[in-house]
């Protein structure tokens, strides 16, 4: 099925904003985004709403389109509904996840650890995304699949600026490993364990990030 006009405008506006291009706290030109496109405003306007309800953007009737800042204190709020959902989404996945899957991410993750230097995502192909939104999809519940989406989008926006933290990288890494290995396994002790530890240290990560690049965040 072809890409509607609205989902290539959401998708092209969704990387500008994950990838800083259109920076936090600027405003997002849709009449200039209609431009480059070659599209009417209305699928870049149906975009924008799409956007806003994923806390990407603001709109104001004043101001027009803002891109959200990025905020420290939403990202300890992010981590903290994280941190209740995802074991209840591993729970409820572990039972239909294939270990072919599974395999799958674990060769790419034993290359990324073998080779940090050659390892490159997009915003289109982004390890971390996938690797989380497959849970939540396995899970079979339509909400929390939604409720996920929204959160690690936001998180891509800080995982933007991971190469100041280059160390956290690898761990990382290592902690999708050992989520894996305790999936195939179908330990779900071990795997709520698991996940619960990388989410901890994907905290003090976010904090490192924000510290260096005090002027994508606010408080």
């Amino acid at each position: 099925m072809a890409e509607s006009k609205r989902d290539q405008a959401y998708r092209y506006l969704r990387d500008q904003i994950v990838l800083c291009r259109i920076k936090p706290g600027e405003p997002l030109d849709e009449k200039r985004a209609a431009q480059e496109l070659g599209f009417s405003r209305m699928p870049v306007r149906e975009a924008v709403n799409k956007l806003a309800e994923e806390h990407l953007v603001s709109i104001f009737p004043s101001r027009g389109v803002i891109v959200n800042p990025i905020s420290s204190s939403d990202y300890q709020e992010m981590l903290d509904i994280r941190l209740l959902i995802e074991p209840y989404l591993l729970h409820r996945s572990l039972p239909s996840l294939d270990p072919d899957d599974l395999r799958a991410f674990r060769v790419d993750m034993v290359e990324r650890i073998e080779h940090p230097d050659a390892a490159s995502d997009s915003v289109g192909n982004d390890f971390d995304y996938r690797f989380h939104m497959y849970f939540a999809e396995k899970s079979g519940s339509r909400y929390l699949i939604s409720l996920m989406n929204m959160i690690m989008t936001q998180s891509q926006r800080i995982r933007f600026f991971s190469a100041v933290a280059p160390q956290r990288i690898v761990e990382s890494y290592r902690e999708h490993v050992a989520i894996i290995d305790a999936a195939l396994a179908q330990d779900e002790p071990a795997v709520v364990a698991a996940i619960r530890a990388h989410l901890d240290n994907t905290r003090e990560g976010y904090s490192r990030i924000s510290h260096a690049r005090e002027d994508f965040f606010r408080e």
